[in-house]
């Protein structure tokens, strides 16, 4: 029994704290919950798209071109899958000797005119496949490229 001028708030607590729990119980389970759909998500895309290809990334080039002009290019190669990225650390000082080559016979108008990406992107690919041996790239992505 309670004490004169004290009044029992044990059920009332007991309410409250079951009330807390089971909130945070419930936040919990709908966090669970979303969780478990964004990873459920992605391996449906996955399954449809197939993973994601191997990436390598080359340095970024300043090519010196006639005149007192200049090209700076950062590219990356998209890789044929099950490719190490890595086969194309050994070459990229041939690599980047072969692309200022290609780079250097094209024109100017080649490298500031309608479709002065795709040739550089295909110099790029040409220059990989030769100093490589290996024709693994299927894409080339321009991350930069400035003709100064």
């Amino acid at each position: 029994m309670a004490a004169a001028g004290h009044k029992d708030h044990g059920p009332l607590r007991l309410t409250i704290a079951i009330v807390g729990v089971l909130t945070t119980l419930s936040l919990l389970g709908y966090g669970g919950v979303i969780a478990v759909n964004r990873f459920v998500e992605h391996r449906q895309v996955v399954a449809r798209m197939g993973p994601k290809p191997p990436t390598a990334s080359l340095p970024a080039w300043e090519f010196a071109l006639s005149g007192h002009r200049s090209l700076d290019l950062k590219v990356s190669l998209e890789l044929a899958p099950r490719t190490d990225p890595g086969f194309v650390t050994g070459a990229v000082e041939r690599i980047g000797d072969r692309l200022y080559d290609d780079i250097r016979d094209l024109d100017m108008e080649g490298l500031i005119g309608p479709g002065s990406a795709e040739r550089v992107k295909d110099s790029v690919s040409r220059a990989v496949r030769r100093e490589t041996g290996r024709d693994v790239v299927r894409a080339v992505r321009i991350e930069q490229m400035v003709v100064k």
